[in-house]
């Protein structure tokens, strides 16, 4: 089992208490993902549909890298990020 940290956005972080970075272990990205909700429940709809797909506009970062393999194996000392796209905004009457 890898103890990986993970970091989420400050926006999830009001979530959970203003944390932003845990230690997690797993043995992949989906592990540890899984992990950081049972310790947070509230994360989970944020990041995972009802089906326990990765939300579209959640982004995952293994170690500077996107992830695009959940089922990636992770390293002792790895570091997650977990990020979510932002849109929108007031709109300009001009």
């Amino acid at each position: 089992m890898s103890r990986v940290e993970v970091t989420i956005p400050a926006m999830l972080a009001t979530l959970v208490g203003e944390e932003r970075t845990f230690q997690v272990d797993g043995e992949t990205v989906r592990d540890v993902l899984h992990e950081l909700c049972v310790r947070h429940p509230e994360l989970r709809v944020h990041l995972f549909d009802e089906i326990g797909a990765l939300r579209p506009h959640v982004s995952v970062f293994h170690d500077d890298r996107t992830v695009h393999d959940l089922d990636a194996s992770v390293a002792d000392g790895a570091r997650i990020v977990v990020l979510q796209a932002v849109s929108g905004g007031v709109a300009s009457r001009e």
